[in-house]
């Protein structure tokens, strides 16, 4: 918390320390006065009835503080994970802006073998993709959020949608990972489901997969499947993440350690659009850890959407 965001805490406590100084001055006064006019058994009990009223009233007053402490807390972490957002996805946008218009630039401005065109016009394209899915991201963050989003239902093979992310990504962020697909050959897996809602929750975790992963290891998919349901597991062999952040890392704008000493891109979002994807399609995510390092997320889909 810097020192302007601290300001308002600072000056509740300057009130609150001042009221209490006024409550303690004025039961003294109070007391005092009581010695004057009573004595005896009236006088101890106006000492019990002034103290419990005070007691009541000087804890409602810390209960008070503290219920307000916590809220602005909670306010400002929200704040701080806005301001993150915004800068982080600044960033986010303007790097493959940057590198397709200086692909376009080399092409235009150069004499280029046909094999180079070719190479500079394919990371052209996955820049372009990754703003797409970024952009992608950002709007069907908003629709959820508000709640505009709207399943569009229909018979879909869960195993042709991965085999499709696969495809697509194998030379974007996957393409320094192996990456492994193990499903029954037998099983076309197909459920109920969004076809854009459930390529979303198969493209955002294996890019949050590859992103926490060091180059060269290995991600797994592994789909299983029984009379009712259908298991999604996707694991990693990357950093993992801490018992105490388990709880948190499926809330917008939220991301793993310190924004200060971060060092992996991220907009926060995909965890996020994730979990509410999941919900929306009646299922349910846990996440835990791999052996020996590394996380694992596990979807449970049922077959039939109501």
């Amino acid at each position: 918390m810097n020192k302007i965001s601290k300001r308002p805490i600072v000056i509740f406590s300057v009130l609150l320390s001042y009221i209490l100084l006024q409550s303690l001055w004025w039961l003294n006064n109070t007391w005092n006065l009581y010695k004057e006019v009573y004595q005896g058994k009236e006088l101890e009990r106006k000492f019990w009835m002034l103290f419990g009223e005070g007691s009541v009233f000087i804890a409602l007053l810390f209960f008070g503080f503290f219920i307000t402490y916590r809220a602005f807390k909670k306010e400002m972490a929200v704040s701080n994970q806005q301001r993150n957002f915004l800068m982080a996805i600044t960033h986010e946008l303007k790097t493959p802006i940057a590198s397709i218009k200086l692909l376009w630039q080399t092409i235009a401005s150069r004499k280029l073998e046909p094999e180079q065109v070719k190479d500079l016009s394919g990371k052209g394209v996955e820049n372009a993709d990754r703003l797409n899915q970024m952009v992608e991201n950002i709007l069907l963050a908003t629709k959820i959020d508000e709640q505009l989003f709207i399943l569009q239902k229909e018979k879909i093979s869960l195993k042709k949608i991965i085999a499709d992310a696969l495809q697509r990504n194998q030379n974007g962020f996957l393409k320094n990972h192996k990456f492994s697909f193990l499903h029954s050959t037998s099983d076309d897996f197909t459920m109920t489901g969004d076809e854009m809602g459930l390529s979303s929750i198969i493209i955002n975790l294996l890019e949050n997969a590859a992103k926490y992963s060091e180059s060269g290891s290995e991600i797994c998919i592994d789909l299983k499947s029984n009379a009712n349901t259908i298991s999604l597991t996707i694991s990693d062999e990357g950093e993992g993440i801490p018992d105490e952040e388990k709880k948190n890392i499926f809330q917008k704008f939220y991301r793993v350690g310190n924004e200060n000493t971060r060092k992996n891109k991220g907009t926060g979002l995909g965890l996020f659009i994730v979990k509410n994807l999941v919900e929306l399609h009646n299922g349910s995510i846990e996440v835990r850890d791999n052996s020996p390092k590394g996380a694992i997320f596990t979807i449970q889909f049922p077959i039939q959407l109501n």
